[in-house]
């Protein structure tokens, strides 16, 4: 027998609370370092104080700003799996895209590729010419 317990929660009052004119949402920055772009849905856990990673060079934050975006964007799809006729969160959303999609080529342009599906024309594979993370710092 299993130690599970099984909470029933009351979706029809759920969907009728986070309804768009209810909503209140974190910017993007937060939301990550939350954990939640959703400000009604988040809780704090003990004593835990969240705060914002030290960003030590411009590339840091940059790709903390990439990253923010990507969370708050699945953050909204997320939201959008129940709630697909609110187009102000979909509008939101698809600006979040955007504007990560632009940040994105601004950093590979000038830092090189994020991802193997961002490789474009390049001549050989640099990947392993970058800099490692704790050769940086010493970790």
């Amino acid at each position: 027998m299993n130690n599970y317990q099984y909470v029933n929660y009351d979706w029809y009052n759920m969907n009728r609370m986070y309804q768009p004119n209810n909503l209140s949402l974190y910017n993007p920055e937060e939301a990550i370092i939350r954990g939640n772009l959703f400000k009604d849905l988040y809780k704090d856990y003990k004593d835990y104080k969240p705060r914002k990673p030290q960003l030590r060079t411009e590339q840091e934050r940059k790709l903390f700003e990439i990253q923010s975006l990507c969370f708050a964007a699945h953050e909204l799809n997320l939201y959008l799996d129940l709630h697909p006729e609110d187009q102000s969160m979909l509008r939101l959303m698809n600006d979040y895209i955007i504007k990560k999609d632009q940040l994105v080529k601004d950093y590979e342009n000038k830092y090189g590729p994020l991802t193997l599906n961002s490789t474009g024309n390049q001549t050989s594979f640099n990947w392993v010419n970058n800099t490692w993370p704790w050769e940086e710092y010493n970790v």
